[in-house]
């Protein structure tokens, strides 16, 4: 499906499943674009580095703790603007499947990454700074949500 966006007094035209937008949106980002580019990891290559079993997390949050949901989208954002993963203008690339493209986002003063729960408590979301240089994501293990920081080294 095709969506328009008007970007400041233009506008342009990306495919993007209206599904994905959607759920984007409800998570309170402001949907930007589709990514091109070639430079940094694709998505299948950060979700590999993600769901790797030597991944080692930033940060630990269990799942059954009061207000986790609050406590994951406060880590994560924390995570992700110390990394250098959101960028000055607050926006990011997030993952939105191994067979999809990169979708450049933007922070939202509504935005709240654990809206984007799965069923059971499931969680993976994954975003990569425009350079492609750094990763910051979230995700469920063990009945913990794990943010995770990782670098992709620039050529």
């Amino acid at each position: 499906m095709t969506t328009t966006f008007s970007l400041k007094n233009s506008v342009t035209e990306f495919t993007v499943d209206a599904s994905i937008v959607s759920r984007l949106q409800n998570a309170g980002l402001e949907v930007i674009s589709s990514f091109a580019g070639t430079e940094g990891p694709s998505a299948e290559q950060a979700f590999q580095r993600v769901v790797h079993i030597d991944a080692k997390p930033a940060q630990r949050i269990t799942i059954s703790a009061a207000n986790s949901a609050l406590q994951v989208n406060s880590s994560w954002r924390s995570q992700a603007l110390s990394a250098g993963v959101i960028s000055d203008d607050g926006s990011f690339l997030v993952a939105v499947g191994l067979k999809h493209p990169w979708v450049q986002v933007r922070l939202t003063e509504t935005t709240d990454i654990s809206a984007l729960d799965g069923a059971a408590d499931e969680l993976l979301f994954v975003a990569r700074s425009i350079t492609g240089h750094r990763v910051c994501a979230a995700t469920t293990e063990e009945g913990e949500y794990w943010i995770l920081v990782l670098d992709f080294p620039q050529p």
